[in-house]
């Protein structure tokens, strides 16, 4: 396909303009990043060296919060970025340039766009999709944590009373992780047969919300000694229950249910109140690099940052507004319809004419 001159020199435009929206969205995300991990890093570590929490669990916990920080992070670093990047075009004078040369606000406009709705995009996949599954590996991390901690409890070569079955434990060794070999259990339940499991090798593992001892290869007995009804079995595997070593799952909440089964409980006002927050998020990055890109014009002799604090200030009153907003909705006390899309026109309906009314009083002071 030929490109003409023109086409050509606005494909190039296109790639340098596009280049740097996405280094300064990079730039932004990963201090923030740095801002909002570097604490729960150091609350994970502190749990770890207090022997609350495994360390090896500490950095794939770290992992798993990102997800759920992007909510957050990604409508402020869209916000940010778009104002860095046109504030330096107009600084500059970049932007007087290529309006002399013919390029018009609404092809800005629609880099703009065309970069809101992709993030958007990643953004409401974040929400929809990976926070929810992050908060759910991040439950079932910690419970292993807690079973972990216990299994070091546990030392190889020592038999351990089982108060909750009046029985005993036995393992010549113990693992890290869990893998046991040369396994002895003694049962006596109340009013039962005594019960006597050995197994050359097992470990620990949960089984939905339980933990269990997965014996491999080895031996049931059922029955007292010096009783003739001795009751024999091999087995392949067997999973045992034993109360003193169950882990408290924590209870998952709605932040963590699955977007279907939000869908599912839609009636209910707090699944409601989430799943229009989750939705929200990706109309949230639009609508911050809008405002971005409304608010990233400042005049040659003001610095690039000039109109910065307008941006912050718009993006904290807005998120605490949102947050309200959500609030209201999971009480009952705002309808379903429209919901947090009333928020959407808080731009047009509050922010705008507060700011243009503030700068008319400052231009009228100024004279």
């Amino acid at each position: 396909m030929y490109l003409t001159v023109a086409d050509q020199r606005m494909r190039l435009l296109t790639v340098y303009i596009g280049r740097e929206l996405l280094l300064s969205f990079v730039a932004v995300l990963g201090v923030l990043l740095l801002v909002i991990m570097g604490g729960e890093v150091a609350r994970l570590l502190t749990e770890a060296l207090e022997g609350r929490l495994s360390p090896d669990l500490v950095a794939k916990l770290v992992l798993l919060k990102i997800p759920m920080a992007m909510e957050i992070l990604l409508p402020l670093s869209v916000l940010l970025s778009v104002m860095l990047t046109f504030g330096r075009l107009y600084h500059d004078r970049e932007m007087e340039v290529l309006a002399a040369s013919g390029v018009g606000r609404r092809y800005f406009l629609r880099l703009v766009l065309t970069f809101g709705i992709l993030i958007g995009l990643l953004a409401g996949w974040s929400a929809l999709v990976a926070s929810p599954w992050a908060m759910q590996q991040e439950r079932q991390l910690l419970a292993e944590g807690q079973l972990r901690v216990q299994i070091k409890a546990l030392t190889g070569g020592r038999f351990t009373p089982l108060s909750s079955s009046n029985g005993v434990f036995y393992a010549e060794k113990i693992t890290a992780d869990g893998q046991l070999s040369e396994v002895f259990i003694q049962l006596r339940p109340n009013d039962k047969p005594d019960l006597l499991l050995t197994a050359p090798r097992g470990h620990f593992a949960l089984d939905g919300e339980r933990t269990v001892l997965v014996l491999e290869q080895g031996q049931f007995t059922e029955g007292a000694l010096g009783n003739h009804r001795l009751v024999v079995q091999s087995f392949e595997s067997m999973s045992v229950w034993l109360p003193d070593w169950q882990v408290k799952l924590s209870e998952l909440e709605v932040e963590a249910m699955d977007t279907m089964m939000l869908w599912q409980e839609r009636d209910k006002p707090k699944q409601m109140a989430h799943l229009q927050w989750r939705f929200f998020i990706g109309f949230s990055v639009l609508m911050m690099a809008l405002m971005g890109w409304h608010l990233s014009r400042v005049g040659p002799r003001k610095g690039r940052y000039a109109r910065m604090a307008w941006g912050l200030g718009f993006y904290l009153i807005f998120t605490q507004l949102a947050i309200t907003a959500r609030a209201q909705l999971q009480g009952g006390h705002l309808p379903a319809m429209p919901g947090l899309l009333v928020m959407l026109a808080f731009p047009l309906l509050f922010w705008l004419p507060i700011k243009e009314g503030w700068h008319k009083i400052t231009r009228k002071l100024a004279r």
